[in-house]
């Protein structure tokens, strides 16, 4: 058995069915013919982007298909001619996994020179260590059999084997920046430095990886709850690859595609000025008495009436309670209708020791800094501010005590482990 057979052999199993998507260049071709002679479960799948060479590569796909007599399948997106090759990408996986039935795998003939692309790629648009990392071989429903297989041993096996495919002549337009890297960066490095590139870049990769692997503990120290995440500020340094490696954890988190240069500068301008920074979107990253906070202020309301979740705070209905504190409240049963839970809003005071004070002074003494001043969760009945969780309760609810009828309501402060992602 061949050595590109030997490593799909160890990464399919038997039991499994799988969809390929068939370009009908040769990586998919040999792919296909491999699972052929394995005598796996599969079927095809090409994805027509009406660019240049689409007809030419879904009758190769097809042909292909026919050889090897699989089910075979053609799926037209709807881009535009001259769609940019992120767009299509996007596309094609989108349409791909949209088609994938219950416990179906998709297979894709990315290969170990495509590892080298991508991390140049990567590099030349600025990401930190993480987006340097591997393509992986398997990732939750998607398999990758080729990827520790060059792209000169492909070509070799299907010459030798006469698997017949097409070559996408827009591969030769080095306009595309994947093209230029492949077709005239590598080649040229490699004449003027003695090695082969992609060797040193792959054994880069590897020991990228293994140092992420080590700090694989640090993401302990990550917590997170709905529409916010933390980590200790002592942490947080400039020029540190844990530092780096533990913002682009949560950065990937908020739908950052990896960590920039300029995401570090907010966050350090965050910590050096003492003033919440807008980070991503709607997420705002800021300061708080020892930890970098990351805060969605959306996210972190309340979805529904139902919904007793309001960022890290839990709140419960219960009828017995043995602590009496700011993170308790009971309210006769026959008012309970009209709490409610909410954010701030400009001008809510409350009531303490005989005097109205605003709801936002109250926070900022006892320490809560923007944006986490902005989302604190406050109670209120009949449109009085009753109860700040945590820190204060109004004169209001002074009376409350003395009714033996009571609705008891609690609250605790629930964040998880990033671990547990």
């Amino acid at each position: 058995m061949t050595d590109i057979k030997n490593k799909i052999l160890k990464l399919v199993n038997k039991n499994n069915e799988y969809v390929l998507a068939l370009s009908g260049g040769v990586d998919s071709a040999v792919l296909a013919s491999i699972f052929n002679e394995l005598n796996l479960s599969y079927r095809t799948i090409f994805v027509n982007h009406n660019q240049k060479d689409s007809s030419l590569l879904q009758k190769s796909a097809e042909q292909i298909a026919k050889h090897l007599e699989t089910s075979h399948e053609n799926i037209i997106s709807d881009l535009e001619e001259n769609a940019s090759e992120t767009k299509m990408r996007e596309k094609r996986y989108g349409l791909l996994f949209d088609n994938l039935k219950k416990d179906e795998i998709l297979v894709t003939g990315h290969h170990k020179d495509d590892k080298v692309e991508t991390f140049l790629i990567n590099l030349f648009r600025g990401t930190r260590l993480k987006g340097l990392t591997s393509i992986k071989a398997e990732n939750e429903n998607l398999l990758r059999p080729l990827i520790n297989t060059k792209k000169s041993e492909i070509q070799d096996y299907a010459i030798k084997n006469n698997i017949a495919f097409t070559e996408d002549t827009t591969n030769q337009n080095n306009e595309i920046s994947r093209n230029w890297i492949r077709n005239e960066l590598i080649p040229e490095v490699n004449e003027r430095f003695p090695g082969e590139i992609n060797k040193k870049i792959s054994n880069l990769i590897l020991e990228i990886e293994v140092l992420l692997e080590s700090k694989v503990e640090a993401r302990k120290f990550i917590k997170f709850a709905k529409g916010y995440f933390e980590v200790p500020l002592l942490l947080i340094q400039e020029n540190d690859s844990r530092s780096n490696y533990l913002i682009s954890l949560i950065s990937s988190s908020v739908g950052q595609s990896g960590l920039r240069g300029d995401d570090l500068k907010k966050i350090f301008l965050s910590i050096t000025s003492g003033n919440h920074v807008s980070y991503h979107k709607n997420w705002v990253v800021s300061n708080q008495s020892g930890l970098v906070v990351f805060i969605e202020k959306e996210m972190w309301k309340l979805n529904s009436d139902e919904d007793m979740t309001f960022g890290y705070f839990n709140f419960q209905h219960t009828k017995k309670c043995n602590y009496s504190n700011n993170w308790k409240l009971g309210i006769p049963k026959n008012i309970v209708e009209n709490f409610n839970l909410s954010s701030i809003s400009s001008g809510d005071k409350i009531s303490i020791n005989g005097s109205s004070q605003k709801v936002s002074e109250v926070l900022r003494s006892f320490g809560v800094k923007e944006p986490l001043r902005e989302v604190w969760p406050i109670a209120k009945i009949d449109n009085k501010v009753i109860w700040i969780p945590g820190v204060r309760k109004s004169d209001l609810v002074k009376d409350f005590d003395s009714e033996n009828n009571k609705h008891i309501i609690t609250t605790s402060i629930e964040k998880s482990n990033f671990e547990s992602i």
